[in-house]
């Protein structure tokens, strides 16, 4: 039985559709026999020709590849006997193995792969890892160096060395966000399932490789011993790179022409990846083709024949992919154009088609889990789209120059293949991508990448005319990077989508494809009557009726482009038409950040998490290039995947770090009708840089004060209780909504505190003199006048906002940081009604959101009914949630956001020991991850990322 290439074709598609069977519904019968066997029978099917033949085998096909993944998935589990005590018990653990990757140094910490092969409690006797298990598992390694000294040992190691490490044994973090990273997950798919920490270089004892004779005699060492090679070669070409081109250039070319992105400066990424650019910097078929096409003319200019030539790049191709990191894009870019090469030397040359999906199922085949992996699903995506689709556009495209017509075919088609699956983990496209590929790919491709390594080749003969090379690359990537910064500005043109499900990604393509199949009908149907010179009647075969007459019809292409279009609005907004509200608790760490969404689709942040840095003077090694930061890695990517568009309404309960250090990434990233704050200001550049950028957007900023009301629509308010206005101050109005504070344009009220009778805020540092405390922002209240001054404070706990939120039936009390002291005022207030001892009246607010307006007392403050949940103030700390405080709000459940084995133990034992007493139901983000409480119908229903999925009801 001979295959011809739509076998080929529908062979790929079918192991692919088993695949994704194997990872949604895995059994326990799916085994690598029972693969074979289904395999054999498929064949045998073929052989004897039997009626059905086809569908029967398809179907068989089908339940192989899930029988391969299947297996290939439930053997990919620990060899290590000892691994889980110990990581269980915590205990440090010897290791002995051999270094199986580069060792990353990025400020105080280096990481890397170790192959093990012996295990054993620190202090202990080794063991052998096989122990009747496979042997030499691999191992991810954590150090974090103590010195200088440490940092150059570190990145002196080469793979391929003998290490043995201490330290202790892990299981790699699992996602503590419902759609965030889970690093478990990702360490899996390449055969790791486990995580050493190690503290201090000294904890590793460093030997040399094996012997060559050793290297001779094992398959696997000498694989080592090539891989070793290339990342010498691959280091020597980055300092070659990073002699002859300018440190702000220098990142950028080695990420462009090898692949190592270290180096890239992630500001210049962010733009790249906004205009949907990255592949451009990521080495990929692209850059495959450019390097491929550079070499046949320099060879072709050394007078070689063609059988020659083709056979040399064939050999060199290899070795490109390895400098250039071996991704999955890059693999299967040079095995497509080595068979496609040795294809034409033998003048055999086949359909494109065939040779991709060849490659892709030999690529499956060898490793299944590629088929997880974003770069392996668009480089096979969007190059089998190209193969399809770029000769039928360009006939539709009604282009008659066809330099143009090409490269505007190659844009559509690029840009519509790989749209679901850009949206699906990037959750973000500028409208703008079409414009910059169109311009920006054919001068990278043809100007920018060709210099790029014209430069490095003349650098590795003679560095100073690798510098001329690189200053002339330099010019056009100069001009390149100003059009993309240019772009980048323009930020109404940046949408953003929640992650879509496999239905919508499968509608989207099948509506593509029907449209592209219909138009292509209409075409050739009207330049066949234009050539007959006459209408043309189209008689339908027999049993061909209306159906096929509407598929040849224009009704039929509009009728398919109305369901497109239908479906690209639904995947904007899904939720559009769900009243249900929802509070979300997101794991940040230490630190709080809390996403509200009301009946009504507004959105409220609260807070935004932030990482809390101590650097003494002299530690400068330690900073990191590219270091964690909540708001950009976690809380942006989070808010982008459920699908938020803009914020209402940005609480900042204080000004702390882990509070306040994530809203810059936010306000960076997402429009912001209102910014509300305590009214107070604490000196430091990251809060006067997110108060800088709140200026310079122009959003509105309001200080919140006790017995102010913010509306979000007519099921949900926020009664703010805390901070109170000092006496004698403008008291601003009680109630606004979100937007209506808005700056006036171009003037500044900033409270001067500089003592140079001038606003203070952005502050230059004057020469000579000591640099001015920089002032606050000017906060305004619902009129637009001027509020009461903003203070200077430091310490911003005890002046957190507090505010009371009742929500379609429910009641919920946010208090941020808040204290004992601060907990007493507030208490005081609600009695008295009175701010600041002056006599304060407050009308109670005509509400129609139905709930609880019998639980007010008469002057509009909240009554001391039971409210249902309480988020605990300072992450469970001892200073805070006193009796008092809870014997007058009586929650049924209460939120407590804390890290992990965080440094301050928090939540405090005692906290925690009062809310059981009362019977108060506690959840925690450091035992659970993200805790999320749906509202539906005046109820709530709670589920956590480390528990059951399902959604619990709360008895409220």
């Amino acid at each position: 039985m001979r295959l011809n290439r739509n076998d080929i074709t529908g062979l790929s598609v079918l192991w692919v559709i088993g695949y994704a069977a194997a990872i949604y519904a895995s059994k326990p019968w799916m085994t690598l026999w029972s693969g074979a066997a289904f395999a054999a029978a498929a064949a045998g099917v073929m052989a004897l020709r039997l009626p059905k033949r086809r569908w029967i085998a398809a179907a068989l096909v089908v339940a192989a590849a899930c029988c391969y993944y299947a297996d290939t998935d439930r053997r990919n589990s620990t060899a290590l006997p000892a691994a889980s005590a110990a990581a269980a018990g915590g205990s440090q653990v010897s290791v002995a193995g051999t270094l199986a990757s580069p060792v990353a140094v990025d400020g105080d910490r280096a990481s890397f792969e170790l192959r093990v092969s012996q295990l054993g409690e620190s202090g202990g006797s080794g063991t052998s890892a096989a122990g009747g298990a496979p042997p030499e598992e691999r191992v991810q390694v954590s150090l974090r160096l103590l010195s200088p000294a440490e940092q150059t040992a570190a990145a002196s190691w080469r793979r391929g060395d003998r290490l043995a490490v201490r330290g202790e044994l892990q299981e790699p973090a699992a996602a503590r966000n419902f759609g965030g990273f889970d690093y478990r997950r990702y360490l899996r798919q390449q055969g790791k399932h486990w995580l050493l920490v190690v503290k201090g270089a000294q904890q590793v004892q460093h030997g040399p490789p094996a012997s060559l004779s050793a290297v001779f005699k094992s398959p696997r060492l000498a694989a080592d011993r090539l891989l070793r090679t290339t990342d010498a070669l691959r280091g020597y070409l980055g300092s070659r790179i990073d002699r002859i081109f300018t440190p702000g250039q220098a990142g950028f070319m080695k990420s462009m022409l090898i692949g190592l992105t270290d180096d890239m400066d992630p500001d210049r990424y962010g733009q790249f990846s906004n205009l949907g650019l990255t592949h451009i910097l990521a080495i990929s078929g692209l850059n495959v083709a450019v390097f491929l096409g550079v070499l046949i003319w320099v060879l072709k200019r050394l007078g070689l024949p063609k059988e020659t030539y083709l056979l040399v790049a064939v050999f060199l191709l290899p070795l490109y992919i390895l400098l250039t990191g071996a991704s999955p894009s890059i693999v299967r870019a040079g095995l497509m154009t080595m068979i496609g090469l040795l294809a034409v030397r033998k003048n055999r040359i086949k359909d494109i088609l065939q040779i991709a999906c060849l490659v892709g199922l030999g690529l499956l085949i060898w490793n299944p889990y590629y088929l997880l992996d974003v770069s392996f699903q668009l480089s096979f995506l969007v190059t089998i789209g190209l193969i399809v689709g770029v000769p039928r556009v360009t006939a539709l495209l009604p282009l008659k120059n066809g330099i143009l017509r090409n490269t505007a075919a190659i844009t559509l088609v690029s840009q519509l293949v790989s749209f679901p699956v850009s949206i699906y983990y990037f959750n973000q496209f500028s409208l703008l991508s079409w414009l910059a590929n169109a311009a920006l790919v054919p001068v990278f491709s043809l100007l920018i990448f060709p210099a790029g390594l014209i430069a490095t080749f003349l650098g590795l003969l003679y560095v100073p005319i690798g510098r001329l090379g690189a200053w002339v690359t330099e010019t056009g990537t100069g001009f390149v990077f100003s059009i993309v910064e240019w772009l980048d500005r323009w930020e109404g043109f940046r949408t953003i989508w929640p992650s879509p499900s496999f239905f919508w990604i499968a509608a989207y393509y099948i509506l593509l494809a029907g449209i592209c199949l219909v138009l292509e009908r209409l075409v050739l149907n009207r330049r066949v009557q234009e050539a007959e010179e006459g209408p043309r009647l189209d008689v339908p075969a027999s049993g061909q009726g209306g159906l096929y007459k509407f598929s040849k019809s224009p009704a039929a292409v509009i009728t398919l482009g109305f369901c497109w279009i239908g479906l690209l609005f639904y995947g904007y907004t899904p939720d559009r038409w769900s009243t249900e509200a929802y509070v979300d608790m997101i794991d940040v760490g230490q630190g709080d950040s809390i996403l509200i969404r009301t009946p009504a689709r507004r959105y409220i942040l609260v807070d935004g998490g932030g990482t809390v840095t101590f650097r003494k003077p002299g530690e400068e090694w330690k900073l990191r290039r590219d270091p964690y930061e909540v708001g950009r890695k976690t809380l942006v990517p989070l808010l982008k995947k459920r699908g938020v568009h803009k914020l209402d309404a940005v609480i900042l309960t204080h000004e702390d770090a882990d509070h306040s250090g994530g809203l810059q990434a936010v306000l960076e990233d997402f429009p912001v009708e209102t910014f509300i704050f305590n009214g107070t200001y604490k000196s430091g550049p990251q809060v006067e840089k997110l108060f800088r950028t709140v200026v310079d957007k122009k959003i509105p900023l309001i200080s919140a004060a006790y017995g102010k009301t913010l509306r979000m629509d007519s099921r949900t308010r926020l009664d703010f209780l805390a901070p109170q206005l000092p006496a004698g101050t403008h008291s601003p109005p009680d109630e606004y909504k979100p937007g209506e504070a808005a700056f006036p344009a171009g003037k500044s009220s900033s409270p001067d505190t500089s003592g140079s009778g001038k606003a203070a805020f952005p502050v230059q540092p004057t020469e000579g003199k000591a640099e001015a405390a920089p002032a606050p922002p000017p906060a305004r209240d619902a009129s637009g006048s001027t509020g009461s001054p903003i203070v200077m404070e430091n310490e911003q706990n005890g002046v957190s906002v507090v505010f009371l939120l009742e929500m379609d039936g429910t009641r919920w009390l946010f208090t941020g940081d808040m204290d004992v002291k601060a907990e007493r005022r507030v208490l005081e207030l609600l009695q008295t009604g009175n701010s600041a001892g002056e006599a304060h009246e407050t009308k109670p607010p005509q509400s129609d959101t139905g709930t609880h307006e019998r639980d007010r007392t008469e002057n509009g403050s909240p009554a001391p009914a039971g409210i249902d949940v309480l988020k605990v103030a300072h992450h469970g700390s001892k200073t805070s949630t006193g009796s008092d405080w809870l014997g007058y709000w009586k929650p049924r459940t209460a939120l407590i956001s804390a890290g992990v084995k965080n440094m301050y133990r928090h939540p405090s034992p005692d906290v925690v020991a009062r809310l059981e007493r009362n019977d108060i139901r506690v959840l925690r983000t450091d035992l659970l991850g993200e805790i999320q409480l749906l509202v539906k119908r005046g109820k709530i229903y709670v589920r956590s990322m480390l528990s059951a999925n399902s959604s619990v009801p709360v008895d409220n």
